[in-house]
């Protein structure tokens, strides 16, 4: 208990520093970095269990869920054919990254499409351990240096001249300050988090975040009042997921590939950049945001990219759907793709 309210305070430090320097997404990557910072250069034992990232995840899928309503339903279901287009955009341009990876290192290209495709972490390691010859460190790598690649850039690109997004006025507190307070969201809160157990028993993917995403959800489109999230539980959000992000920095097992994470972030920087270009032509498809369309389409979790997406105003429910669906047609149809990929004699037959 006391390491873990020891990487509590250290991530608040970090964040609290991060948010004085006017840093963007402050609360996570301010944490991040100092609990990061922490592990590597000092003997102090810090921990942070699952649980309290799970937490992080039910505010998000929360304030995800408070966002729909019948509207952004149907819009979603008009988009399904430009979700599909982008996601299998996104998916040709992360295998051709994973040739040229190939190709300079060396590494077998089975290993560097398995690690380069923006699914989720934990989803693409257990296909590495599905699928043959795969290694399962260069997945991790590839997996976690994009990751946390899109999390540093992308608040920052999203708050530059270039794409000039701007945090709400109120965003020092947030949606429902304590001063507005309705004591009615604990009701709400509680149903979140119940949703994310049972989300969790029928297995849905990121089940701590789509649970309450679809209670909430339902209960903002059946006409219920749903309260609003508070502003200190959204840094508090920031604060669980930062933190649980720094213990994904250890490189320290890949051992004599670790000359392969700079070209890790070289290649995710390349996928980021391409996802610019396509959603320029979803903000053109679809009357959306450009600001949006990147956030949907940005190669990042769902939770991280759902809290950039807030603290720019951007619409929520669509940066969900596209997330969502790429999630699933990653999850349900990749895995058959790959395999079939893998055997096929053009693909052996390239290989040697």
């Amino acid at each position: 208990m006391r390491a873990i309210l020891t990487t509590f305070l250290i991530g608040l430090a970090g964040g609290g520093l991060f948010t004085l320097l006017h840093v963007p997404l402050s609360w996570m990557l301010g944490s991040m970095v100092a609990v990061f910072a922490f592990q590597k250069w000092t003997p102090i034992t810090l921990k942070w269990p699952p649980v309290l990232r799970d937490f992080g995840l039910v505010i998000v899928g929360y304030a995800i869920g408070q966002s729909f309503s019948m509207k952004t339903l149907i819009e979603i279901g008009t988009q399904l054919p430009s979700m599909l287009t982008m996601t299998l955009a996104v998916i040709l341009i992360s295998m051709i990254l994973a040739y040229f990876t190939t190709k300079i290192t060396g590494i077998n290209l089975p290993s560097t499409i398995t690690g380069s495709i923006p699914g989720g972490l934990s989803q693409m390691v257990v296909l590495g351990e599905e699928l043959k010859n795969i290694d399962l460190t260069v997945v991790t790598i590839l997996q976690v240096v994009r990751l946390l690649s899109v999390i540093f850039v992308v608040p920052f690109l999203v708050f530059s001249p270039l794409l000039a997004g701007h945090a709400p006025a109120s965003a020092s507190s947030g949606p429902g300050t304590m001063s507005s307070f309705d004591w009615g969201f604990i009701l709400f809160l509680g149903i979140a988090v119940l949703s994310a157990f049972a989300a969790k028993k029928i297995h849905l993917p990121t089940a701590s975040m789509l649970g309450p995403i679809m209670a909430v959800g339902g209960l903002v489109i059946a006409g219920l009042d749903v309260p609003a999230m508070p502003g200190v539980l959204i840094i508090l959000a920031q604060l669980c997921l930062g933190i649980y992000f720094s213990f994904m920095l250890d490189f320290s097992s890949a051992e004599g590939l670790s000359k392969f994470v700079p070209l890790s972030v070289i290649t995710s920087l390349c996928l980021l950049v391409s996802c610019v270009g396509l959603s320029f032509i979803l903000s053109k498809w679809h009357d959306i945001s450009f600001l949006t369309a990147f956030i949907s389409l940005a190669p990042g979790g769902m939770a991280e990219m759902a809290i950039v997406g807030q603290s720019v105003n951007a619409d929520l429910s669509i940066i969900t759907g596209y997330h969502l669906f790429r999630i699933l047609f990653i999850l349900f149809i990749i895995p058959f793709f790959l395999k079939w990929l893998f055997k096929s004699q053009l693909f052996e037959a390239k290989q040697h």
